[in-house]
């Protein structure tokens, strides 16, 4: 075989390897187990069910809250923000996903903005997604608030 070859099909493996490396957190994920880290502990911290659909290029994530309400997001994962309004809050929402450890972790920033100055904002929610090697979607999310308490909590979610 010639060496030019043998170095394309290396090269073909490797990054074969890589892809099929790469975590997908799409499924189903309910029932989380919650630790509470720091802070005051909030009921509606995490959601209780999580669906999931992730691409190459972006993750869709409905998440279902413990009052039932959904809330169903699309977000590139290229680092690029997404922007919504909150229906009840009126609050701009920003999100920005970001794949890191070679594709295996998954972190969410979440800026939320004050009602009436949506340039200023009010609190910051960072999710960082990792699957453990049994399974589970562990999410461990950080609140930084302006005005009230900062907390974190980690929640080990089931996938159905």
């Amino acid at each position: 075989m010639n060496k030019h070859l043998m170095i394309s099909l290396a090269v073909a493996l490797t990054a074969i390897t890589t892809q099929a490396q790469k975590a997908n957190f799409s499924g189903t994920w309910s029932e989380p187990e919650l630790e509470m880290i720091s802070g005051k502990q909030y009921s509606n911290a995490v959601p209780k069910e999580i669906t999931v659909t992730q691409t190459k290029d972006s993750i869709k994530i409905e998440r279902t809250e413990i009052d039932d309400s959904k809330i169903t997001e699309t977000i590139a994962l290229n680092g690029k923000t997404t922007s919504r309004m909150g229906r009840t809050s009126k609050r701009t929402i920003r999100t920005t996903a970001t794949l890191t450890n070679n594709g295996n972790t998954l972190t969410l920033v979440t800026i939320f903005s004050y009602a009436d100055k949506p340039d200023e904002a009010e609190y910051k929610n960072t999710e960082v997604w990792e699957l453990s090697a049994d399974g589970m979607l562990i999410i461990e999310k950080t609140s930084d608030a302006t005005v009230t308490d900062d907390w974190t909590i980690k929640a080990i979610y089931n996938k159905q």
